[in-house]
């Protein structure tokens, strides 16, 4: 194994959590690996986020699609995003907070025992015992904060944050679509970017289904289409 791969655990039935088992039904096993890849992915960064901005790139790495990947992240409740730039995994955080507390008091362990192996005196022991008393309760303190600060800004399903008329545009020629992206955003804008009587959880899809429920043909040049609302 690489000296540069990072360690962390996950249940072997993480396939049985019922979020996994929609997903799969859903989007075959390639869903389920894309699961993973994000994973090892937030693994790997010193903050265990990725940014929402960077799912294309990582999409074209991995030779999958930017929309299957998004729709892993926002759809599945697998992960928490953050004002609709961030993303984590609350599962790989816990999992991440206890390997690196078990981590941290090895490493405390092996230095005081090279102090007392190196001959120290009592005095010295004594300064090591109390300076590692002070360690482990300033790692509890720190638990306790980043436990508070993540209440705070972590919620299980990130709010709405309606696109802007450039955002939308972006994404439709990214995706070559021959939608008017002014005329998606004020049509939504008109209705509160509610879609029926619930809030609109993702524009995105909400382009694709205007996309494919359009029909130019019947639509005269001077009246703007009505757009099908998206399902939930």
């Amino acid at each position: 194994m690489n000296k540069d791969c990072y360690y962390f655990a996950h249940d072997s039935n993480a396939k049985d959590d019922p979020k996994c088992v929609l997903m799969i039904e859903q989007l075959g096993m390639e869903g389920y690996g894309i699961y993973w890849m994000l994973v090892e992915t937030l693994r790997d960064q010193p903050d265990y986020t990725y940014p929402v901005a960077n799912i294309p790139a990582l999409a074209r790495r991995y030779n999958t699609s930017a929309e299957k990947v998004r729709t892993v992240v926002y759809n599945y409740e697998l992960f928490t995003v953050k004002d609709d730039r961030i993303f984590f995994s609350e599962s790989l955080n816990r999992r991440m907070q206890v390997f690196n507390e078990k981590r941290a008091k090895r490493s405390e362990a092996g230095r005081l025992g090279n102090a007392f192996r190196w001959g120290a005196s009592q005095t010295d022991r004594n300064a090591i015992t109390l300076q590692s008393q002070s360690l482990a309760i300033k790692g509890k303190e720190s638990k306790v904060k980043e436990k508070e600060s993540m209440e705070k800004v972590a919620t299980k399903r990130t709010a709405f944050v309606a696109p802007s008329l450039q955002e939308v545009s972006d994404y439709i020629s990214e995706k070559g679509y021959a939608v008017d992206a002014r005329q998606f955003v004020d049509f939504y804008e008109s209705k509160g970017w509610m879609v029926g009587s619930n809030k609109m959880k993702d524009w995105r899809a909400a382009v694709r289904t205007w996309t494919r429920r359009q029909n130019p043909s019947n639509t005269p040049s001077h009246e703007p289409q009505r757009p099908y609302e998206l399902l939930d």
